[in-house]
């Protein structure tokens, strides 16, 4: 399943968080700073679960799963 996810590990400004469709998944390599806080603090109001990390390989994400 983890192949088959596409991660978006690009959103620059909080109003492209609102053209995020349900479903998608965000997340950057774990101890990045891929995310202004106003940013994940836009992507955290979008999901009801929050962040989670993943581990793949010898990669670990953090990510959250845009929820409406």
């Amino acid at each position: 399943m983890w192949d088959s996810i596409e991660i978006v590990t690009v959103v620059a400004e909080p109003s492209e968080v609102r053209l995020l469709p349900k479903g998608a998944v965000v997340g950057d390599i774990c101890g990045g700073r891929s995310f202004t806080d106003n940013v994940a603090a836009a992507l955290e109001r979008r999901s009801s679960r929050g962040w989670w990390d993943v581990t793949k390989g010898d990669q670990r994400w953090t990510l959250i799963l845009i929820e409406h």
